[in-house]
């Protein structure tokens, strides 16, 4: 099992400072298909329509990968600075 804290700061449209918080997990070894999960950790944080993402092969660092680039696309999360740190305590 790996996982991923995934943490966006950074300035809204309107100015407004944001911190967003997100725990992706991945659970099927390190090759292979399998998926991995998103979990919001901040109120309000945008989410993809799936809370799981398939991913075909690259094991679970690849589906941690696929998942924070797709939060990273969602709109109001774009243009955001994001800092992954794999495996949080």
């Amino acid at each position: 099992m790996i996982t991923a804290s995934l943490r966006l700061t950074g300035l809204l449209n309107d100015g407004a400072e944001v911190y967003r918080s997100y725990y992706l997990v991945a659970d099927f070894g390190s090759s292979g298909s399998g998926k991995a999960s998103i979990i919001p950790m901040s109120s309000g944080a945008p989410m993809p329509d799936d809370d799981h993402l398939m991913v075909k092969y690259g094991g679970e660092e690849a589906a941690l990968k696929a998942a924070a680039e797709a939060i990273k696309a969602l709109p109001g999360n774009q243009g955001l600075d994001v800092t992954a740190v794999i495996n949080p305590d």
